[in-house]
């Protein structure tokens, strides 16, 4: 109980700390989602706004969670111990597990708003409807977010500035969002790309969080995928904490 009212304290402390110091980020973390879903239903809608917005909708969503695992964690970890602050997190009684958790905690919390927030403007504009039960949804999501959570921590562990986290979130993000299945659709590029690029996490994350949310498949029909997904978290974070310094 006095562990959970820690980590419970440190999750606010997060919050708190975050939104004094960073909240223009934190509105422009908002607003840019949105921005995007109308951009791209206009611009690409056509005569059918709300076919493309039940695309970009979990698109959206999905390219908040790649960046919220490579920019949200792996680059501000590497931050903080450019800035010395690992060290004095390490040196305090704080657990470290403690620490981890309230983080990953705090970012899940943002994306959970982010994706409400998406939800809300692409029913209202466009009459984009989430149809998939609210459990499989909220598995679906919880685990890509920790998939990618565990895969950014890899890059604040093995990566010791900010300037390189940084051009490698950079390098990961913006390439992965476009080639699986967020904003463009596979299925235009050539079949052999498409073979290729529904092997990458990103994209069976996205896809299966379409197809739950937006069709209402259950999480049996991604079974593969979901173990997939299971598998790259395992492996992410034991390869985190083999190479994870605090200094």
């Amino acid at each position: 109980m006095n562990l959970l009212r820690v980590l419970l304290a440190q999750t606010r402390a997060n919050f708190i700390w975050y939104f004094l110091r960073d909240g223009e980020m934190i509105f422009w973390s908002l607003a840019i989602p949105v921005f995007f879903l109308l951009v791209f239903s206009f611009a690409f809608g056509g005569g059918n706004t709300r076919q493309t917005s039940t695309f970009l909708v979990p698109g959206l969503i999905g390219a908040q969670v790649l960046s919220s695992g490579f920019w949200g964690v792996g680059a501000m970890l590497a931050t903080f111990r450019e800035k010395k602050l690992l060290r004095r997190i390490y040196l305090t009684p704080l657990p470290g597990w403690v620490f981890f958790t309230s983080l990953v905690l705090y970012r899940m919390t943002l994306l959970a708003m982010q994706a409400l927030l998406l939800a809300i403007v692409g029913g209202l504009l466009f009459h984009v409807r989430v149809i998939g039960n609210p459990l499989a949804i909220a598995f679906i999501l919880v685990l890509g977010a920790a998939t990618f959570v565990s895969l950014g921590t890899v890059i604040g562990a093995v990566v010791r500035s900010t300037e390189s986290a940084n051009n490698i979130a950079s390098v990961l993000t913006v390439p992965l969002a476009f080639l699986s299945d967020a904003y463009i659709p596979i299925d235009r590029f050539p079949a052999q790309i498409g073979t290729l690029l529904r092997l990458l996490p990103s994209t069976q994350f996205i896809d299966a969080f379409r197809g739950i949310a937006m069709q209402g498949e259950s999480l049996a029909h991604y079974g593969g995928w979901i173990a997939l997904l299971a598998a790259w978290t395992v492996a992410g974070t034991a390869i985190s904490a083999r190479y994870f310094r605090w200094v």
